[in-house]
């Protein structure tokens, strides 16, 4: 179940790969529910192959959920539109990623790296 107000919210959310019908899908998330508390820290721990990595991607919004319902502070990501959701991931979304080096500009520093959604996003970063 998910607490009201959670940060981050996943209700009964599976994520499967492969083709229907082949007999070769492979489920990396079954049926996971869970909430995150807005102001909280959280790991997600596990052996490899465990499904974190595509928890991640399926709770920010960066892949959708084969089924189930994922919400960002009660917003409902299967509900929006692909430029919704990227605006969301833009405006209320921080990511690290572990190969930081592939995610970065590299032409610009790293506060320029910082900085950049949030002129994207049409904020005066002064």
């Amino acid at each position: 179940m998910v607490e009201q107000g959670a940060a981050l919210g996943l209700e009964e959310v599976s994520r499967s790969y492969g083709r229907r019908g082949s007999g070769r899908r492979t489920t990396a998330l079954d049926a996971v529910s869970c909430s995150v508390p807005a102001g909280s820290f959280t790991a997600v721990v596990g052996p490899s192959g465990s499904g974190k990595s595509t928890f991640l991607q399926v709770a920010a919004g960066l892949d959708r959920p084969t089924s189930g319902t994922v919400r960002i502070a009660g917003t409902d990501l299967g509900s929006l539109s692909e430029a919704a959701l990227t605006r969301l991931r833009r405006d209320r979304i921080g990511f690290v990623f572990q190969s930081h080096a592939l995610n970065l500009v590299p032409s610009l520093s790293i506060e320029e790296n910082v900085v950049l959604p949030l002129v994207l996003g049409g904020a005066d970063p002064g």
